[in-house]
Order: structure tokens, then C-alpha cells, then sequence
């Protein structure tokens, strides 16, 4: 088993609609656009595979098309006669092939664990060390940008459903920011957490007056109020604000965030499996808290393929405390799935399936439903 080696990799674009739209500061949608990334063998039965998330609404970081030619032209010719278990050394040969494409090659890294547990007849869980957290918390589905009191029913409603923290996007005014924070606070009480997105939305002067005006809302975080590339921006907001920054698009890679840690530019960094991979993810965690700083696992749109690897993450690396936040498509009315298995079967919490590798199995009718040729768009 252990000799299998990489005989194909297959790229299956994919473009899934729902039947509402959700908003960020960035645009609207109600489509998710990923790519099912299969790395197969000579044993028809065993293949690694995952999910790469071309997100978010209106400014993807990668599209199809091209997350397609990177597959097929650069990274899959590079894997095609590795062996399964030799991962650090496929991944050597993944960053050789092409330069950038950070979603592309996190998912790569994920489908490569997924491979490597399986060609052992073992759960990733166990391959990556075993768990430290026997559950794994979760935040709701993000709430995306509505008017205040649309976004303060979907709020009260998770809070019913058993949520005990929400994640909320802001991004067009601050006085209208203002207003949808202070809606969703009043709706859930006190006991609930409330994390803000901006989603790079504001420049430091508008970020600080913001912040400061939902000082006693009692906000978990502010995440990614300013653009990703004004390091020294995020530097001088935080001395400015006594609520807790968080990075996101600030950080693409292990070296986005030892700048942001040198710069002391951040209270808190987001590590997320779809753009990071689990190898990276995890290197950024141990980082971030080796410099003092709490670590949240972050989400994008995503399928159950996407949740579960972060899942795995979450249950294997002690340096990830917080909440996690594993994405869904729920915001956008999506009930399907592109695997067979439940992992939210309780509210707040997800389960990791107890099967080899990412301990999941492909619906192949729903991918076969939701295949799409990008060269159409």
C-alpha cells in the first residue's frame, strides 16, 4: 500500500447556486465557484481529494479557469509519479512548478493528506498526531451585509438554534456599520460573541471611528478593517482601538505572517486550510503563538469537503483555542452537499468523520450536478 505512487490528477471545475444572495463590502453572489482537485492512483479505489474555493463574492483570488491550467499544465505534470507517502517531497515539486497560486497549492496540500492517510489505511486525525480537542466548536453561518434589522433576525435566529457565537459583515458606511452591529447586539444579549468582518472595507481613519463606536457593543474582534497590504496601517490603527484586530487577507502565506508579527501590526492572525493548506496553516498557528497571539482558524464559502479538512485542523493543533469559523454554503441557500457524510449534527460543534484520510466519500451525483465549463462564463 505504501508504494502506491500518483498515476493522474484530475481538475472538475464546479459552480453551485443557491436560492439567496449573500453580500460583503467586496460584492454580491449567489454562486460558489471551486474546483474538485482528485489525485488518483494505480488502485482505482484509493485517491486524495479536495476542494479549491475560488472566494469570495465579487473579487475571487483565483478563478477556474486558471485554477485549471495550473492543474493540468504545471502542478499535476510535477505530481504524476510521486509516491503517496512521500508529501513534503511532492509539495517540494508543487512550488517548483509555479510561482503564487497560494489557494491552488493549499488544496493540493490538503488532497496530498487525504492520499497519504489513506495509502496508510488510517483517519488524517491520527496521521497528523491525534486529537487534542475531542469537539470542535463553530460559529454560525455568517451573517453578509443586510439591512440592520435583516441582519439582527438571522442573528436571534442562530442564537435559538443553540449558536453561541456569530460571526457579522459590515463594509458600506460606518454610520450604517454603526447601526448593523448595535441591531445585532440588541437582538442576541449579551452572552452571545460577536466577531466583525470588513473585509479591508475602510482606510485607518474611517477603520478607528468605527471601531471605537461599537466599543460597547463588546466585539470579540474586527477583522481585516483596512486594506491587506497597509501593514504599518494595521500598526497604527491598534494603537488607536482597544478592540482586538484580526488579520485575514493580510496574511497569504507563513511569511505575510512574520511580517505581521515583526510589525506587531495585529492582536490576533487567521490561519484558513483553503488558502494555507494544513501544512502551512499549522506552521502560522505555532508562530502566532510562540509571539503571544491568539489564532483563528477562518473559512471561506465552501463544501463539506472544504469544512472537513479545516475540522481536522482544528481537532489536531493545540494552538488554535478560539471558535473555529468552517465554512458552509448555507448563507446562500445551498442544502446539498459534495459529500456524503453529516458533520454538523449538533449546533455549535462539528464532527470529523472516522474513516481513512479526510474520513469522507464523494457524492458523485451532486458533483456531476454542479460540474460546469468555465470557458462558458
Amino acid at each position: 500500500m505504501s508504494d502506491l505512487v500518483i498515476s493522474a490528477v484530475e481538475a472538475i471545475p464546479l459552480k453551485i447556486f443557491g436560492d439567496t444572495h449573500f453580500a460583503i463590502s467586496e460584492g454580491r453572489a449567489n454562486a460558489h465557484f471551486a474546483v474538485l482537485l482528485i489525485l488518483k492512483t494505480d488502485d482505482e479505489n484509493i485517491y486524495g481529494f479536495s476542494e479549491i474555493a475560488c472566494a469570495p463574492p465579487g473579487k475571487p483570488e483565483e478563478i477556474p479557469g486558471e485554477v485549471v491550467s495550473a492543474i493540468e499544465n504545471y502542478i499535476g505534470p510535477a505530481l504524476v509519479g510521486t509516491k503517496a507517502t512521500h508529501l513534503n517531497q511532492a509539495m517540494q515539486l508543487v512550488h517548483k512548478s509555479i510561482k503564487g497560486k497560494n489557494w491552488t497549492k493549499a488544496a493540493t496540500n490538503v488532497a496530498l493528506h487525504d492520499l497519504w492517510a489513506k495509502s496508510q489505511k488510517q483517519p488524517l486525525l491520527t496521521m497528523l498526531g491525534g486529537e487534542v480537542k475531542s469537539r470542535i466548536p463553530v460559529i454560525g453561518d455568517v451573517i453578509g451585509i443586510m439591512s440592520p434589522d435583516a441582519m439582527a433576525e438571522v442573528a436571534a435566529h442562530q442564537v435559538r438554534d443553540g449558536i453561541k457565537t456569530l460571526k457579522i459583515k459590515v463594509g458600506e458606511t460606518v454610520a450604517a456599520d454603526v447601526d448593523r452591529v448595535r441591531a445585532v447586539r440588541q437582538a442576541v444579549g449579551d452572552d452571545v460573541s460577536i466577531r466583525v468582518d470588513a473585509n479591508d472595507h475602510y482606510v485607518v481613519a474611517e477603520a478607528v471611528s468605527l471601531i471605537n463606536k461599537i466599543e460597547d457593543c463588546m466585539i470579540e474582534h474586527v477583522e481585516q478593517p483596512i486594506g491587506r497590504f497597509d501593514l504599518l496601517g494595521m500598526k497604527n490603527l491598534r494603537k488607536k482601538v482597544s478592540i482586538p484586530i484580526t488579520t485575514d487577507d493580510m496574511v497569504a502565506s507563513v511569511e505575510d505572517a512574520m511580517n505581521v508579527i515583526r510589525l506587531d501590526a495585529t492582536d490576533r492572525i487567521k490561519v484558513k486550510v483553503t488558502k494555507h493548506g494544513l501544512t502551512d496553516a499549522r506552521a502560522i498557528a505555532k508562530m502566532a503563538r510562540a509571539a503571544g497571539l491568539e489564532v483563528i482558524l477562518g473559512h471561506v464559502f465552501q463544501t463539506g469537503l472544504g469544512a472537513v479538512a479545516e475540522a481536522h485542523l482544528a481537532a489536531s493543533c493545540a494552538e488554535i483555542r478560539c471558535v473555529n469559523e468552517i465554512g458552509s454554503l448555507g448563507p446562500i441557500g445551498v442544502k446539498d452537499d459534495l459529500i456524503a457524510e453529516s458533520l454538523r449534527k449538533e449546533a455549535g460543534y462539528m464532527e470529523i468523520p472516522k474513516g481513512p484520510g479526510l474520513g469522507v466519500t464523494l457524492d458523485w451525483l451532486t458533483v456531476d450536478k454542479y460540474r460546469y465549463d468555465f470557458r462558458d462564463i
